[in-house]
């Protein structure tokens, strides 16, 4: 699984990972009541900034997962599963859900896990079922020390899983829009409402491109559908220039693209584990669900950045 986490494939598996993980009933109402960012009643007036920290955030805990050893990749794998301790709720139908919840855990997982191993594929061509099933073993690895249970044991089982069970349950496109949203027109930093739209959109083209790119790559068909995507030909022509410029360029320009870009972060970056997600802040932020709940108050935000 190193391999492809350090490929710059893993770049393009961000945005469909995003997306995946709030497609299902449970995981989109979990983000749109819990995430401080995107949920329903702040989406529309959060600046550029939180939402890149919150998407560093996401990338630092997937990726340090799977390129870090020892003790720091034990506390972030403790902290990818205390921050959901209280993702929890209940759903229109009245049924309570909940991110620990088995299924929901390893369906979250699985849309983290696929998108990561299609971006390799689509990029550098088919790769040998060895190279997939150790690849999809050692996601399996890294899953279950966060708990993650109930995968299928083999590559071959996980697609008929993707097939059967996993996209079955891709039915809630809700939140799955606005993050899509964010690739074509981006909301400005906070304070800088003077910057007219066009300007600030045109500065960031090559970054929607890729979110663009990579979701039409990546994501499944019908889960485009859902989404109400629909490639123009212009994007049909970024789609072929990318994959011309991967098969193309050597091969050795990409391979640990991805992996310096995180060891930069995890070794100079103010890593959310050691911050917002540290141990006492997230103990700190359990004792204050704790308190709400015994007074009948709503439940307080998760901490982030500027919280």
């Amino acid at each position: 699984m190193q391999t492809l986490m350090r490929d710059a494939s893993a770049f393009y598996a961000a945005m469909p990972i995003l997306i995946n993980l709030v497609l299902s009933e449970a995981g989109g109402r979990g983000v749109q009541e819990h995430d401080r960012v995107v949920n329903l009643a702040n989406r529309d007036n959060v600046p550029f900034e939180d939402f890149v920290g919150r998407f560093i955030d996401t990338a630092d805990l997937v990726a340090g997962l799977a390129l870090t050893t020892g003790k720091q990749r034990v506390l972030i794998a403790e902290t990818l599963r205390e921050i959901h301790r209280h993702v929890e709720g209940t759903l229109d139908n009245g049924d309570r859900y909940h991110a620990w919840n088995r299924d929901l855990w390893a369906w979250s997982w699985a849309g983290i896990i696929m998108p990561v191993l299609q971006a390799y594929e689509q990029l550098h061509g088919p790769q040998s079922p060895e190279f997939l099933e150790d690849a999809y073993i050692g996601a399996l690895q890294l899953g279950d020390m966060i708990g993650i249970r109930g995968l299928p044991d083999t590559y071959a089982g996980g697609l008929e899983y993707w097939k059967n069970q996993w996209l079955p349950l891709a039915v809630a496109p809700g939140t799955g829009k606005f993050l899509l949203s964010l690739a074509y027109d981006v909301p400005l930093p906070a304070g800088a409402s003077w910057i007219p739209k066009p300007v600030w959109n045109a500065t960031l083209w090559p970054v929607r491109n890729l979110m663009r790119t990579s979701a039409f790559l990546l994501l499944e068909p019908q889960i485009q559908h859902l989404l109400g995507m629909r490639a123009t030909r212009t994007q049909q022509l970024s789609i072929h220039m990318h994959r011309m410029i991967w098969r193309t360029a050597p091969r050795t320009l990409f391979r640990n693209l991805f992996g310096l870009f995180m060891d930069i972060r995890l070794r100079h970056g103010n890593n959310s584990w050691d911050r917002h997600y540290s141990p006492q802040a997230l103990a700190d932020y359990h004792q204050q669900v704790k308190d709400a709940r015994g007074q009948g108050r709503p439940q307080p935000p998760r901490p982030s950045k500027r919280h």
